[in-house]
């Protein structure tokens, strides 16, 4: 914002030269980026935070600039004649917006739209703006002054004289004032009369109803706007103004009927006409000043030197705050200033009137303590290095991502783009897309993992943030060998699914079971959902082909996705040991034929239920089906290694268990059985 110094004088009094000043304002907080000299005078041209939008105006750079040096501020104090009838008989407003709880309006009759005075002039194009004529340069004029943005309309060209604040329609069209005709939808708020849309709330007026050398009835707006609503808007139609500007960080709502007496003052004295009694106000949703607590030992205790009761209040009543004294101060916060919330906030404002070179110079002191990460940084460290052993690379993505159809995304409500508009609720998408750019540049046998937050909407609104572990391959996992066959090294569906079967084992999760099931972007026969102690932890599969063949993948690409918080909670916290047996093992082999729809795994866990505590190990080296075997059926082949910590086992207790569950195959799955 460009402030032109002089300017400043009409509000305060001070005796500093424009550099000592620049100083003092930006070790308070209100950064002077530079210096300028513009139609004679010094200009500052101030960088202001988002979260002080009362800095964005001269009075209140002069309110700051009274704080800090201790002197008189003198805030515009408007004096109107009002005469005539009153403006609620010329002019109705309907708020039909929830986004904006105030509307006001003023009536100036019989006035002559003329040059304004040289001195606004100057002051206008010393702060950046053009001139334009008595009326346009009052409302910039007050803008710069309050911080209130203000709109002129020529009141005979509004429809039955009606102001109507809605959202606008879907499809709407308006032609705004710098000659561009804008299409609307419903998540815009305009200001209309009866018969359409006469400007863009918050951010231009319309043409239609310009105020213009004609003009001699002029009605003045000075409305509160919703900042979130403006700022989507300004960004929709990539339309940036100092009223916009404004809007989207915080205009007073308690100070629209003031700046409508100072514009309508302005008016009459350039171009005469009369004031309307009264202004229309119309106030939805009332907001009140904020009453906050602030201790005097807390703010000593914060800043580091001691303040009494009497120093706290006048450095908040030289803000334009009323403070009630006592052994805790009830502050009075004004609403042009919401960033003022908790004590924090006040003791902030306390140092920074002090001074911020008044705390003291001081070694930092206290008990040392080991850092270290938490438990779940931990574990995530310990998966990662358990996948990095299995050839795999990580990478990190971003959180926020592109629509994708089908999945459950959370929408971000102010998204810097469309490509960027939606939260991840998975990291498959992401490492595919990797693994497709990696691709596309030559490198097209990849196997890569991640261990970052994905965000899952729930019914009630809420999300929920996990932390998952995912993981893509494609093409082979192995180099180039002389020896080698690279054709059989292909990544593929027994890979990925051992890779999983690694790091849960290093993990000490039991119990797992991979149970088919259709997955959202894997192949809908080749996936599987993955369970630990009857917990889902994950899932694994091939990527479905329609997802491949649209991202132009050059291969099969095989992926898994684990929740890390569940895979937390079903893995052990230490291995349990188990002396090595000093007896001899006895050996067996055994094929089972089933149908071919029987899993596997329920082979196995019948297998582990009859053999029970003298099974060793259980280990699959043939499957079968062939014209050996019925249509329909397969073999699938174990060798079995039975041994005892106790005993030397015989070959007829052996026997027995083999029997027993060659019994529970047969009733329970129909199997028969193949000579090994």
């Amino acid at each position: 914002m460009l402030v032109p110094v002089e300017w400043l004088r009409e509000y305060c009094d001070f005796d500093l030269s424009a550099e000592e000043l620049a100083h003092r304002l930006t070790m308070a907080g209100l950064e002077v980026e530079d210096i300028k000299e513009v139609e004679g005078q010094k200009v500052f041209s101030t960088y202001v935070t988002p979260d002080r939008s009362d800095l964005l105006s001269m009075a209140g750079v002069a309110r700051e600039v009274s704080a800090l040096l201790g002197t008189a501020f003198r805030y515009p104090q408007p004096k109107i004649t009002e005469s005539g009838g009153k403006t609620s008989d010329f002019v109705s407003v309907d708020l039909k917006s929830a986004n904006c709880p105030r509307y006001s309006a003023r009536l100036v009759q019989n006035t002559k739209v003329v040059d304004s005075p040289a001195w606004m002039q100057t002051r206008l194009i010393a702060a950046g703006m053009r001139p334009i004529n008595s009326v346009v340069d009052a409302t910039n004029y007050v803008l710069l002054e309050l911080g209130q943005p203000l709109h002129a309309f020529d009141y005979d060209l509004l429809g039955d004289h009606k102001i109507i604040v809605r959202q606008a329609e879907a499809g709407e069209k308006m032609a705004t004032i710098d000659g561009e005709e804008r299409e609307l939808n419903p998540d815009m708020m305009v200001i209309a009369d009866t018969k359409g849309a006469v400007a863009v709330a918050g951010v231009m007026g319309g043409a239609e109803s310009e105020v213009s050398a004609k003009t001699v009835n002029v009605l003045l707006e000075s409305a509160h706007f919703n900042r979130l609503s403006i700022r989507r808007t300004a960004r929709a139609l990539q339309m940036s103004t100092e009223a916009s500007y404004r809007f989207e960080r915080w205009v007073d709502p308690n100070g629209t009927i003031l700046a409508l007496d100072r514009v309508a003052e302005l008016i009459q004295q350039a171009g005469g006409g009369t004031i309307a009694q009264g202004v229309v106000d119309s106030c939805a949703a009332p907001v009140e000043p904020a009453v906050i607590s602030v201790r005097p030992e807390r703010t000593s205790m914060a800043l580091g030197f001691d303040v009494t009761s009497a120093e706290v209040a006048d450095a908040l009543t030289r803000l334009g705050m009323s403070v009630k004294l006592g052994s805790v101060l009830e502050v009075t916060v004004p609403t042009f200033r919401p960033d003022v919330e908790y004590e924090e906030d006040l003791i902030e404002e306390v140092g920074r009137i002090f001074g911020y070179e008044r705390i003291p110079e001081k070694p930092l002191a206290g008990e040392a303590m080991q850092g270290r990460d938490s438990a779940e940084a931990d574990f995530a460290s310990r998966c990662a290095e358990i996948l990095m052993s299995s050839g795999l690379q990580e990478v990190v993505t971003g959180s926020m991502t592109a629509p994708a159809e089908g999945s459950n995304q959370v929408s971000l409500t102010n998204p810097m783009s469309e490509e960027l508009s939606k939260l991840r609720s998975q990291l498959i998408l992401d490492l595919l897309d990797v693994a497709l750019y990696n691709a596309s540049r030559g490198t097209k046998d990849l196997g890569i993992f991640e261990i970052g937050h994905i965000f899952e909407p729930q019914k009630d609104s809420q999300v929920v943030e996990k932390l998952s572990i995912g993981t893509v391959m494609t093409g082979s996992l192995w180099g180039r060998a002389w020896n080698t066959d690279r054709s059989s090294l292909q990544a593929d569906f027994f890979l990925c699914k051992g890779i999983v079967e690694d790091l849960l084992e290093r993990l000490n999760v039991c119990n797992v079971r991979f149970i088919p099931q259709s997955v959202d972007f894997l192949h809908p026969t080749r996936s599987a959902v993955i369970e630990a102690g009857g917990a889902r932890i994950g899932v694994i599969g091939e990527v479905s082909p329609e997802w491949t063949r649209k991202a132009d993948m050059p291969s099969r690409a095989y992926a898994f996705e684990l929740d890390l918080n569940e895979l937390m909670e079903q893995s052990a916290s230490a291995p349990v040991y188990s002396p090595i047996s000093r007896y001899p093992a006895v050996t067996r082999d055994l094929a089972v034929v089933v149908a071919d729809e029987v899993p596997y795994g329920r082979v196995l866990e019948i297998l582990k239920e009859g053999y029970g505590e003298l099974l060793e190990t259980l280990a699959l080296f043939d499957l079968y089906s062939g014209s050996q075997l019925q249509a329909g059926q397969k073999s699938i082949a174990f060798n079995i290694v039975f041994r005892s910590h106790e005993r030397t086992l015989r070959d007829e207790e052996v026997d027995e268990r083999m029997t027993q569950t060659r019994g529970l195959l047969t009733s329970k799955l129909g199997a028969t059985f193949r000579d090994t």
